[in-house]
């Protein structure tokens, strides 16, 4: 799979403007040149307020997230994320920039270590706030369905975004197919 094909199937719903941010890994040993075709697709993406930045790697895998800056931005600062995220050690004070290195540390700190990692990372990826607090505080005891995210109430919204989330990932694989790119698809206007 092709980096434009692993970034509209992973990350249509961000690159569309659904959600905030995705987040997924990629194999670095299927292809060694991922970290110059992110900065080559950033010179491009950035423009229209879409960033692809780096949150931890190893030898074999990097974690990649996906996001509209903006839109991040904005679900960042709604009260109750701002308050979770205080809650872990986030600054009071709200830089993007500083949210996000201070996510890398927690990822790398949290690496192989369930207990550690930062599931506070729902908040990102705009994951309801009940469900992000329902993961980290039962895991699997009260969890009414896995989709996207593990759901913890208002099941049926979930379920709609999850459709949702779907059909755009297909829309946009099938567009790339078809000969379109990434450029085309989600930079017009």
């Amino acid at each position: 799979m092709g980096i434009e094909h692993f970034i509209a199937y992973y990350f249509a719903p961000a690159l569309a403007g659904i959600k905030p941010a995705n987040i997924a890994a990629y194999n670095k040993l299927k292809n060694p040149y991922i970290l110059p075709e992110i900065e080559e697709l950033n010179n491009v993406l950035n423009k229209k307020d879409i960033y692809i930045d780096t949150l931890c790697e190893c030898r074999e895998r990097i974690l990649i997230m996906l996001y509209r800056r903006k839109s991040l931005c904005e679900y960042l600062n709604v009260p109750q994320i701002k308050k979770l995220l205080n809650e872990y050690g986030y600054p009071q004070q709200f830089f993007l920039d500083e949210y996000l290195e201070f996510l890398k540390k927690r990822i790398v700190l949290g690496h192989d270590r369930t207990e550690n990692f930062p599931h506070e990372i729902g908040a990102f990826l705009g994951y309801p706030i009940h469900d992000i607090y329902g993961f980290i505080n039962h895991r699997d005891v009260k969890c009414l369905f896995t989709g996207e995210w593990k759901v913890y109430a208002d099941l049926e919204n979930a379920k709609k975004m999850f459709c949702r989330y779907a059909s755009c990932r297909e829309a946009a694989v099938k567009r790339l197919n078809e000969g379109k790119t990434l450029e085309e698809l989600f930079c017009t206007a």
